[in-house]
C-alpha cells in the first residue's frame, strides 16, 4: 500500500492512499487475484485511516484505434468502481477518469493498461495534523 502525502498545489498538500492494478491488454474484467489485491489494500487502508470522504479511479487502456481504447478504458473504470463499491465499508463518492492510449507502454516503460485507485482520508473527522504546518508568505488559510 502506498500512503502518499501528495502536493495538490505548491502551497497545499493532502493525504492520499493509493494502489494500482494492471489489466491484460484486451480485458476489462477484474480477475480473482485483482479483487483479492483490492480487498487486501482496503484492509490496510482502513487500518491506516478509519474514515474516508471519497475515492477516485484513473484507468488507461491501449489500442491501435483510439475510440476502441477509450471504450475499453471506460469499461475498466466501471468494473473497477463496481468492485471498489462492493469492498468499501461505507458508501463513498467515486470519480472515474478513463483514457485511451495508442501505445501499450508510456514514455517511462510503464503499462498503459492499468487502474490507479486513490482514497482520500477524512482529514477533519480523523483530526489529522496539517501536512504543511509551516506558514507560507502571502498564503492565507
Amino acid at each position: 500500500m502506498a500512503t502518499t502525502l501528495a502536493a495538490g498545489q505548491a502551497t497545499a498538500c493532502s493525504y492520499i492512499v493509493a494502489t494500482q492494478i494492471s489489466f491484460e491488454s484486451d480485458s476489462a474484467a477484474l480477475d480473482r487475484s485483482q479483487v483479492i489485491k483490492l480487498s487486501e489494500w482496503l484492509n490496510r487502508s482502513y487500518a491506516t485511516f478509519s474514515m474516508y470522504t471519497s475515492a477516485s479511479i484513473e484507468v488507461g487502456a491501449s489500442g491501435a484505434a483510439p475510440h476502441e481504447a477509450k471504450a475499453l478504458a471506460e469499461q475498466r473504470a466501471a468494473n473497477t468502481a463496481r468492485a471498489l463499491r462492493m469492498l468499501l465499508k461505507t458508501d463513498l463518492p467515486i470519480t472515474t477518469v478513463a483514457r485511451g492510449y495508442r501505445s501499450p507502454m508510456n514514455g517511462l516503460g510503464d503499462s498503459n493498461d492499468f487502474a490507479s485507485l486513490q482514497l482520500y482520508p477524512d482529514v477533519e473527522g480523523l483530526k489529522l495534523p496539517d501536512c504543511n504546518p509551516v506558514p507560507i508568505s502571502g498564503f492565507k488559510r
